[in-house]
């Protein structure tokens, strides 16, 4: 329960605008960044200056908005230019990502850290992507998976000529996981056609555990390459998620709600702390900016192959998200 109430009641964050260090030359793509905490995210990088920034979201004129709010309201460190730029994509359609990816190697010969903001929250019962799959799942899970995978090539050649563990891929979590997910952490057969769980709340859980499962494996398949891949939990935020939920629930959750830019403290901290390091993959950190003091065991033992003791029910999802995003790979 110390660690429940450690993510409802966060110490302050030793992560700010004050830490983040020179970004000069240094390309990054924040998903979701027209909105919410990844527009308080793009907003704190954007002032430091001296890097190139891409939102990456499905409405472009949502994302032209953000930007020319972000130009006449956020004063940029003009010693130091910070270009913003769009990528227009729809995680919850897995046609659009390749031509996305295609549209920003077009550009881009390097990309620092890749921050997975985006998702989806509180979709009605019986919503799907528009390949059919539980709509929490297809795009918090499997398009940000295949966005992942077409853009890691880059994300590994920069880690090459980079500083060690300054290129990362950072997933977004949700202490839903600690609270509401099922044993393991989800389950395979609820994500298959005509087996859509009708729980909104467990739908999101087991999707938000996908995005846990999905930055450990990546780790495991890239720490010797120098890239850290890590998930976080930012934190329970008034944002426009919670637009659906009951007057009930709001009311409840309400006390313990905070503003979009501490969230967005958590995510800096993921992706540009130097504390943070490969060492870490597959850690999940939670609110203001720390590592969480004790995940829950089942999942923990999901995290882990058979070999090592665990269940592998990790090791089983991403082979699931390979398999489903494979023809969209092209």
């Amino acid at each position: 329960m110390g660690a429940f109430w450690s993510q409802l009641l966060p110490p302050r964050p030793a992560f700010t605008e004050a830490n983040i260090p020179a970004l000069d030359g240094r390309v990054f793509i924040v998903t979701g960044g027209n909105a919410g905490i990844g527009l308080e995210l793009v907003k704190m990088l954007y002032a430091r200056g001296g890097c190139t920034v891409y939102i990456a979201s499905r409405s472009p004129t949502r994302i032209a908005a953000a930007i020319a709010d972000l130009k006449s309201t956020v004063d940029p460190n003009k010693a130091r230019p910070t270009e913003l730029k769009s990528i227009v994509v729809d995680f919850g359609d897995l046609t659009t990502i390749s031509k996305a990816v295609s549209e920003f190697l077009k550009q881009e010969s390097r990309l620092d850290v890749l921050w997975n903001n985006a998702g989806r929250m509180q979709a009605p019962p019986g919503s799907t992507t528009a390949q059919g799959y539980e709509a929490h799942m297809g795009t918090n899970c499997l398009g940000p998976h295949l966005f992942t995978k077409l853009l890691l090539p880059l994300l590994l050649k920069t880690a090459k000529i980079a500083p060690s563990s300054s290129v990362r891929v950072i997933n977004t979590s949700s202490q839903i996981v600690d609270t509401t997910a099922p044993p393991g952490g989800l389950a395979i057969t609820h994500q298959k056609p005509g087996k859509h769980i009708l729980d909104k709340n467990l739908s999101y859980a087991e999707s938000k555990t996908g995005n846990w499962f999905l930055a450990s494996e990546l780790d495991k398949r890239t720490r010797g390459d120098g890239l850290v891949c890590v998930v976080q939990n930012p934190g329970n935020l008034a944002t426009k998620g919670w637009d659906p939920v009951s007057l009930l629930g709001k009311l409840m959750i309400a006390p313990f709600l905070y503003d979009a830019k501490m969230g967005a403290y958590t995510e800096l901290w993921a992706g540009l702390c130097e504390e943070v390091t490969t060492q870490d993959g597959g850690k999940y950190g939670v609110p203001w900016g720390r590592w969480h003091p004790s995940p829950r065991k089942d999942i923990l033992e999901s995290l882990q192959s058979e070999e090592e003791g665990g269940t592998g029910l990790a090791a089983a999802f991403w082979l699931w998200c390979e398999e489903q995003t494979a023809p969209y790979a092209l």
